[in-house]
């Protein structure tokens, strides 16, 4: 812990280099995602149309018809999820090539919890009445930080509006966040993050287990 003019604060800071190849994995691994499931979504709709066409038109009186409609149509979620993860990785690309890394990856004090998001341009930072806690989950064969928002967490938080925040804190539903950053990237151990949340927030905030 610090003391600065605005009185103490812990400020846990990020490992550039692992934070780097961390980045390097993921986008590698969403990129080979996507495409792979943008060829199966392909082929998948390809086959289906043949189906309809042969359903409806070689073969009318079969009774395949409404069954090739059914194939057809359960194929437009994976398009439309395929879609959205290539769309996302290639604007965390832009998001990456546009923004320098955050000084921190969480700056505490007694007023509030700051968050340094990769690109974005400024920290978010949250009151620690919206902050549930802290999850360690494993994304991408390593242990990642998530934080969880109380419900209505955006009340009350700044930086928040930029789209590099919304995909780290408020992931979508569909297309999980790889988590808001990696354990092995914080110069912190996990134990003092802990320690200095339940400090900082009075209680209200730990990494939960």
């Amino acid at each position: 812990m610090t003391e600065s003019a605005g009185g103490t604060t812990f400020v846990v800071g990020l490992d550039r280099e692992t934070v780097l190849r961390r980045r390097a994995l993921v986008r590698k691994i969403q990129w080979i995602g996507g495409w792979i499931s943008a060829i199966l979504a392909a082929i998948g709709t390809s086959l289906a149309l043949v189906f309809v066409l042969y359903a409806g038109f070689i073969h009318p009186g079969a009774g395949l018809w409404p069954f090739a409609v059914l194939m057809l149509l359960s194929l437009l979620p994976l398009a439309f999820i395929t879609t959205q993860s290539l769309r996302l990785t290639a604007d965390r690309r832009r998001w990456y090539a546009a923004a320098e890394l955050p000084p921190f990856a969480m700056r505490m004090s007694p007023a509030a919890l700051e968050l340094g998001c990769e690109g974005a341009p400024t920290p978010v930072v949250l009151p620690w009445e919206a902050i549930k806690g802290f999850k360690v989950r494993e994304r991408f064969g390593e242990p990642v930080l998530e934080i969880a928002l109380n419900p209505g967490g955006g009340v009350g938080a700044t930086g928040l509006d930029h789209p590099a925040a919304k995909a780290a804190l408020q992931p979508n539903r569909m297309l999980k966040s790889p988590g808001f950053v990696a354990v092995a990237a914080l110069d912190q151990p996990l134990e003092a993050i802990d320690q200095a949340l339940r400090t900082f927030s009075g209680g209200r905030t730990a990494i939960l287990r």
